[in-house]
């Protein structure tokens, strides 16, 4: 009997750890997944920057909101971050203040949970900092993240 019970505990902590190495599909430094075919919410893709800035949201959310606004106001003051949102609301459903977010370095993604799953999102707000060559340079939970924080990758990548 002990021995059946080692083999069980063996193969949960098999289990689990093969699905956190599932669920992790960013690793800093190297590649992410391209985005491509994506739905740009009125038709808006921003126009390609030296860093890359991905939120992934659900617009009902409080602390998505937030997150997103505070850093759209920090990134909107350098000219080589693009700033963008990925949502898997569709265009009707989602809240109108993502509008807010559109212009020529900026834009919003809907519809898509495919970019969600590449990614291995599984909560919001998830953020990605990307460099011109889509690799990783931060991720997490962009609450975290500041304005010294985002201007070190800034300056780091005008050297």
């Amino acid at each position: 009997m002990k021995r059946f019970i080692v083999y069980i505990a063996v193969a949960v902590v098999g289990l689990l750890s093969v699905s956190n190495a599932e669920a992790q599909t960013i690793s800093l430094g190297e590649r992410t997944p391209r985005i491509k075919k994506a739905k740009w919410l009125n038709g808006n893709q921003p126009q390609k920057s030296d860093l890359t800035y991905i939120e992934f949201i659900h617009s009902a959310s409080l602390p998505c909101r937030k997150s997103a606004e505070r850093i759209y106001g920090i990134i909107n003051s350098f000219d080589n971050v693009a700033f963008v949102l990925v949502s898997h609301q569709s265009a009707t459903e989602i809240d109108e203040w993502v509008t807010h977010h559109i212009n020529e370095r900026s834009g919003v993604i809907v519809d898509d949970e495919r970019i969600r799953t590449s990614f291995g999102v599984n909560y919001a707000p998830y953020a990605v900092i990307l460099d011109h060559k889509n690799r990783a340079l931060w991720f997490g939970n962009p609450q975290r993240l500041d304005r010294q924080m985002i201007e070190e990758f800034v300056t780091t990548k005008k050297k």
